[in-house]
């Protein structure tokens, strides 16, 4: 039926499933687009933004700037604007 305004809705969600994403070595050379093995914040964003597409979600510039400084945050453990293939590989606590 109709939900009258000002009501408070309560969804429950259940998790039915947790895996660790691709971190393999063909992973990282899908995304090394010039093969200088290691990742750029560019090639890492064509690659986020071709997933995003292919599962058909709203590719939104801002929001995939935001989403890639993360991953460098995280990921770029020399602070050297790459992410190497030890870095990428690398398997961390938090996965």
């Amino acid at each position: 039926g109709k939900i009258p305004p000002e009501s408070t809705l309560i969804f429950n969600v259940d998790l039915l499933e947790i895996r660790n994403g691709p971190r393999s070595h063909e992973s990282f050379q899908e995304m090394d687009l010039n093969d200088d093995w290691k990742l750029s914040k560019q090639e890492v964003k064509i690659y986020l933004k071709k997933e995003f597409e292919r599962h058909g979600a709203v590719v939104n510039d801002t929001q995939h700037d935001a989403l890639v400084e993360d991953i460098f945050d995280k990921e770029d453990e020399d602070s050297d604007g790459f992410i190497s293939a030890r870095e990428f590989t690398y398997k961390h606590d938090e996965l």
